[in-house]
């Protein structure tokens, strides 16, 4: 009987000692995979702040940007969206691009309507004067997996703005940055916005030293946009 219990006991406690084990082991990988995914969704919460710092509309829904647009008579049209675009070149991809852009229409002279109707009276015959300001953040990778590498375009300078039935046309200059800094300055780019809801970018393939060489638009979607079926 003395065996007996002495090797129930010891079963036991080895019963125990495997059962705090596996009660450890199962818990580890959990707690990794929480604070890996909590690192992730916080680096992607950090992006789009930073995004939305750059463009305060581009999270707002329609609402509010709708109240914006009839608060403040200079901006004409917003929309923002994403890239989802592959890089052709003779015929084979190049590069997979991704991220969000945004572009804002306004009327820089609707300020000074009221200035102008009392200077002169053929003010309602005088066109406005549009400007749009283009915003972009993408990521470039190669279909390998390789040399992924950030772009920024901003400082985007245009008074040539066309509403064309369905279609906006803008052409203006911009600057375009990577994750070491500035990298390419004064780029003359072409956005359009096909059907009002496809985004078309043209980059220069001179000022770039061809790395947005492609047969193709760098594509993108729209998520959100105000103003735009309004013509000119």
């Amino acid at each position: 009987m003395k065996n007996i219990f002495y090797f129930n006991c010891k079963d036991i406690t080895l019963i125990i000692s495997f059962g705090i084990l596996s009660i450890i082991l199962s818990t580890f990988p959990s707690i990794i995979l929480k604070d890996t995914l909590k690192g992730t969704l916080f680096n992607i919460d950090l992006y789009q702040e930073s995004f939305a710092q750059q463009h305060p509309l581009i999270h707002s829904n329609n609402n509010t940007l709708n109240n914006k647009i009839n608060q403040n008579n200079t901006v004409i049209a917003h929309a923002s969206g994403h890239f989802a675009n592959n890089q052709i070149k003779d015929g084979i991809v190049t590069w997979i691009q991704g991220g969000l852009w945004d572009l804002l229409i306004k009327n820089s002279t609707a300020a000074n309507n009221n200035e102008n109707i009392s200077h002169n009276s053929n003010t309602s015959e005088k066109p406005n004067n549009m400007t749009a300001i283009f915003n972009a953040n993408f990521t470039m990778i190669k279909p390998d997996g390789s040399l992924s590498h950030s772009h920024q375009i901003n400082n985007f300078n245009s008074t040539n703005v066309i509403f064309a039935g369905n279609d906006i046309i803008v052409t203006g200059i911009a600057d375009i940055h990577s994750n070491a800094g500035l990298e390419f300055k004064q780029v003359p780019m072409t956005v359009h916005l096909m059907g009002k809801k496809v985004l078309g970018l043209t980059i220069n393939v001179e000022k770039t030293n061809g790395h947005f060489s492609s047969s193709n638009e760098m594509f993108g979607t729209l998520i959100s946009g105000i103003g735009l079926n309004k013509t000119r």
